[in-house]
């Protein structure tokens, strides 16, 4: 054999082995360094990354992560470069910008430090509240002058009128500067145009009419996310009413009532003070925040259990009174209404994740209840419906079961699908209302990988009007990475959508609080403009079948299976 040719051969295997051991070597410093920084072993940290970023020096992650190292070792020059690179870089911009608001503060460069942290908060609107926890920012905190630039508003106002245009003016500077892109759906010059309408309006209307005046501003940004909370405050007593509807193919009825209404019980409502019901509806849709008529159809029941939304919608004339029309066995009735149950934070938040429960409340009678309605509080959980050999996987939210993580449920899910009959998986995100959609990632990838279900026809998704947020997310990943059929109604959100809840704001005089979404998901393709993930079966909601406890989604599949070849 030739000589050449076998040395060249020993050089490449010695040159392979080298860099494999550098390249291990490499992976192991950077484990070091994050070790011996959270364990606040800051001096090592930093020897270990000056080594590290020596030969690579385009680790941004391990630039940013020495740059926080040098913070806590109060080089702040040193910690400024860093996170100055990391910014260029485009790696955690907002929260490099605040710390070296901080390295700035702590040098004593209030200029300096003032200009970063608000350049932060344009960036990531949550620090517009959280820096003054901060004592790394105390100077800043301490400023009067700098306070009343951050914060700014009319501190004169001391009136009702004066109040709430300072609030307005508060309100629409604040959506300006943490809303995502709030002029992609309405033109700068008509939202001006609607907040110096409704400023100039304010002595006339009541305050309910200015908060549904807030509230239609806020909708015309064309986000789900971006909203005015309902006031659950003393100053100004909002109510509930005592009955809680849903809206069905053919109209919208009562499904729970409190105490002394239960004769309501499964009645269809006709008219609200003698306005037909569907031009209740028209005028709800005006103020529910939306990313599409689905979605916007999911909360307009919330708003209907508003009397003083309705009131300053001019639909009641009375702030905690009406009367409705309904139909019930037939029969065309009246009923008064008093509203004097307050309006909670807590009944808010259940009501949007779907697992309210009202004491002293009754709902109407079905004649079983289907699993779907079971078990709303748990994140996610599996049913095994045996005769069918269908596997339901119930995803209620994005969140975390403290008793089961994500990757511990998936295992157990896929070892339940290999070690039983199991026809098809059905995963249910009719009630996925969101949560975080970084801590997914284990989920999606063992239903994508599960050769057994990832198929045509064995693979079934159940979406509707509430699938929303991070659901949505989940349920764009599943279709656009699996051989998933989508059965049920059109989803609450669309594929690529501006959310989060980041953007949260309260105004300085009625306390209200607000949100702007601040961030833009893309989970399908850059071009993809769909407002819904449309459904390959539209099953929509029947009263008749919930009457009956008929889960016509899931039945619908059953009956597939039974005809389907494979």
């Amino acid at each position: 054999m030739n000589n050449t040719f076998l040395s060249l051969c020993f050089f490449v295997i010695i040159t392979s082995c080298f860099s494999q051991n550098n390249f291990k070597k490499s992976i192991e410093t950077k484990d070091s360094i994050t070790n011996h920084y959270q364990q606040k072993n800051y001096e090592k940290a930093q020897k270990l990354a000056a080594e590290y970023l020596s030969n690579n020096p385009y680790d941004i992650e391990a630039v940013y992560l020495n740059a926080q190292i040098s913070y806590h070792l109060k080089q702040w020059p040193t910690a400024i470069i860093g996170f100055k690179k990391s910014i260029a870089n485009g790696y955690n911009i907002a929260e490099s910008k605040y710390n070296m608001a901080c390295c700035y503060a702590l040098q004593g460069n209030k200029a300096e430090a003032s200009t970063w942290l608000q350049s932060a908060i344009d960036d990531y609107p949550s620090f517009y509240y959280q820096w003054m926890e901060d004592s790394d920012l105390a100077t800043l905190a301490n400023d009067t002058e700098y306070l009343n630039q951050i914060y700014q508003y009319d501190r004169t106002a001391n009136d009702r009128v004066s109040k709430w245009k300072a609030d307005i003016d508060f309100f629409s500077n604040r959506m300006k500067q943490f809303h995502y892109n709030l002029f992609s759906n309405i033109i700068e010059e008509e939202w001006d145009a609607k907040i110096l309408e409704l400023y100039n309006q304010v002595k006339e209307l009541n305050d309910e009419e200015i908060i549904v005046g807030l509230m239609k501003l806020s909708a015309m940004a064309g986000d789900g996310h971006t909203t005015i909370v309902p006031p659950i405050s003393d100053n100004f007593n909002f109510k509930m009413s005592p009955f809680l509807t849903y809206i069905f193919d053919d109209g919208i009825y009562i499904l729970e009532t409190q105490k002394g209404y239960e004769h309501l019980l499964g009645s269809k409502l006709i008219s609200i003070n003698n306005m037909p019901i569907d031009d209740v509806l028209k005028k709800i849709q005006t103020i529910v925040p939306s990313d599409n008529k689905f979605g916007n159809k999911w909360l307009q029941p919330l708003v209907l259990n508003i009397p003083q939304l309705l009131y300053g919608l001019n639909i009641i004339d009375k702030k905690k009174e009406y009367t409705i029309t309904y139909i019930k066995d037939g029969k065309q009735n009246m009923a008064n209404i008093k509203c004097e149950t307050s309006l909670t934070g807590d009944f808010l938040e259940s009501w949007i994740y779907g697992f309210h429960d009202l004491e002293g409340w009754s709902k109407v009678n079905q004649s079983k209840i289907p699993s779907s309605q079971t078990n709303r509080e748990k994140p996610y959980w599996i049913e095994y419906q045996k005769e069918s050999q269908i596997v339901v996987f119930h995803y209620n939210q994005v969140q975390t079961d403290e008793n089961e993580n994500e990757a511990a449920f998936i295992n157990r899910l896929n070892s339940f699908i290999s070690n039983n009959p199991v026809k098809a998986l059905v995963v249910d995100l009719r009630y996925n209302e969101g949560g975080d959609n970084t801590i997914y990632r284990p989920i999606l990838n063992g239903i994508i990988g599960n050769e057994k279900v990832n198929q045509k026809d064995k693979l079934y998704v159940l979406i509707g009007r509430r699938t929303f947020s991070a659901g949505m997310c989940f349920a764009t990943e599943l279709e656009k990475s699996t051989n998933a059929t989508f059965v049920g109604e059109p989803t609450g959100s669309s594929p690529n959508f501006v959310g989060e809840s980041g953007g949260v704001f309260q105004l300085p005089y009625s306390g209200i609080y607000a949100n702007a979404s601040n961030l833009y998901w893309q989970n399908s393709f850059a071009f993809d403009n769909r407002k819904f993930i449309a459904p390959n079966m539209y099953v929509e909601p029947k009263f008749s079948d919930y009457i009956n406890g008929i889960d016509a989604s899931l039945e619908t599949i059953q009956e597939y299976l039974k005809i389907s070849k494979n």
